[in-house]
């Protein structure tokens, strides 16, 4: 069989597979061996006051990467914009000294945002890159510690080999969120009553995980074959403008009970508002056989529905079944 020519295809769940029968196989997987997923508030006491994330000059102010940012004298509010999680750095990962099998992991997440502060009718002063930082520590399972080698040249271009830890390896997935800024006044605020600094408030979701590099015996049907590749071409404007649903939502919005609910008044492109499917501009559709007449509101047969061409009615039915005279 050449490279490319595969034989006894078989579909599971709308993918292709090579054979229909399970058989056992080894395969390298990364197994996560614990995980923990985390909620957090970080208000100033927690993180402190915003510092400038670079050298910057602001509103006449010059301030030092990494100093507390000072609100200028005329500010009356500030706000925070564009705030990015810029890097999750695993400061370490040891064996807890009081249960086996488990890790310590020190973590640090770096956060960078854009401080703005307005003055008392709202006109913005001046903007200031910042920057927070805040530490985390969790502790997760990942087996026993050992002194093995794991030695590796998937991960190294132009020959060679790589050398891994045996010990568990660490996953982060994090999002966060700007909650809110405030100038911060306490106790030390100068003699004019100025500012002192800036308080944010971010919230964190991350989810930790730490797993190994093992062989697994797994259960498969062999291996998966792609499908072709689907012609996605381009539509035009139009063709895309017509198949979005109509937003009656925005004309008339929904009241409390149906918002909440989730239930939407848009109608599905898949509703034709054209009158071309509408019986020529008459506002309704055919009548069943021996209605009566002119139920649409037309006359004068400007329905079009003339010669039976409604496609509704039956023989004996007035005026075809289209409720038009």
């Amino acid at each position: 069989m050449g490279l490319f020519e595969l034989e006894n295809n078989s579909c599971v769940g709308g993918v292709k597979t090579q054979s229909g029968s399970l058989k056992d196989e080894c395969i390298i997987a990364l197994k996560v061996y614990d995980s923990c997923r985390q909620q957090d508030c970080l208000d100033v006491d927690i993180i402190g006051p915003a510092r400038a994330a670079q050298y910057t000059t602001y509103c006449g102010s010059t301030v030092e990467e990494g100093e507390i940012i000072t609100p200028p004298t005329n500010a009356a509010s500030v706000t925070i914009d564009n705030l990015s999680l810029s890097n999750v750095v695993i400061v370490s990962k040891e064996p807890n000294p009081f249960r086996n099998g488990y890790w310590d992991v020190d973590l640090k997440y770096v956060f960078n945002y854009n401080i703005i502060f307005r003055d008392v009718l709202a006109n913005e002063l001046c903007s200031v890159p910042a920057s927070s930082v805040y530490n985390k520590k969790v502790t997760l399972f990942g087996s026993i510690t050992t002194d093995s080698l794991i030695s590796t040249d998937l991960f190294c271009s132009g020959g060679g080999s790589s050398d891994l830890s045996a010990d568990p390896f660490i996953f982060v997935e994090s999002k966060a969120i700007a909650l809110a800024a405030e100038l911060r006044y306490g106790c030390c605020c100068d003699a004019e009553g100025n500012a002192q600094d800036v308080a944010v408030t971010i919230g964190l979701f991350t989810i930790i995980k730490l797993f190994r590099l093992v062989n697994l015996l797994v259960s498969s049907k062999g291996f998966c074959i792609p499908e072709e590749c689907e012609d996605l071409s381009a539509l035009s404007p139009c063709e895309f403008f017509e198949n979005l649903d109509f937003p009656m939502d925005i004309f008339a919005p929904p009241q409390k009970a149906e918002f909440f609910a989730g239930i939407s008044s848009n109608i599905p492109a898949s509703v034709s508002n054209s009158n071309s499917n509408n019986n020529n501009g008459c506002g309704c559709g055919c009548n069943t056989a021996g209605s009566s007449n002119n139920n649409c509101g037309c006359s004068n047969n400007n329905c079009g529905c003339s010669n039976n061409n409604c496609g509704c009615g039956t023989t004996g039915s007035n005026s075809n079944g289209c409720g038009c005279r």
